[in-house]
């Protein structure tokens, strides 16, 4: 038992770090998913805002950006004063901008529409109505989302003293 054997000498471990990885993230994949563009098109958004005076609507983009010539009111579609509110006026806004959605369609290929309403003027009622007429025969079959973004007063302020005479 007095006699000193020699350790076994250990391999050499070579310390585990980025350099083992070959500078890729072991856990991410490394290279892009194939075809994962072709399987979901891109998702615009059809905001429209219904005011007492006005209706105003625009496109945007995926990022939420307004696209350039996306955009229409009741006063740029030739209405002026009070006419800016009317069903018409909601109407030829919608207009305006399917014909807008056909053009981006011819640009990029196929896309998604997410529609965005909000308010309760004179001209919603217009523009629900043309998704379901002939002039929204092209942009319907897009609508994979509608979402109502009234916004409704809840509680609010106290109401001001009853008058009494």
């Amino acid at each position: 038992m007095g006699v000193d054997r020699p350790r076994p000498v250990a391999p050499e471990v070579r310390p585990k770090g980025p350099s083992e990885w070959n500078h890729e993230n072991p856990v991410a994949p490394s290279k892009p998913l194939p075809n994962r563009q072709a399987a979901e098109p891109p998702k615009y958004h059809f905001h429209a805002h219904f005011s007492a005076n006005n209706t105003k609507i625009y496109l945007a983009d995926p990022k939420g950006r307004p696209i350039p010539r996306g955009w229409w009111s009741g006063g740029s579609c030739r209405f002026k004063g009070v006419n800016r509110s009317t069903q018409e006026a909601g109407y030829q806004c919608a207009v305006h901008a399917f014909r807008r959605v056909e053009e981006i369609i011819q640009e990029k290929g196929p896309i998604t529409l997410s529609v965005h309403l909000r308010g309760f003027g004179k001209g919603r009622t217009a523009v629900e109505q043309i998704f379901l007429t002939s002039e929204g025969e092209k942009v319907r079959p897009l609508v994979t989302e509608v979402e109502d973004r009234t916004p409704i007063k809840v509680g609010g302020t106290r109401a001001k003293k009853a008058r009494r005479l």
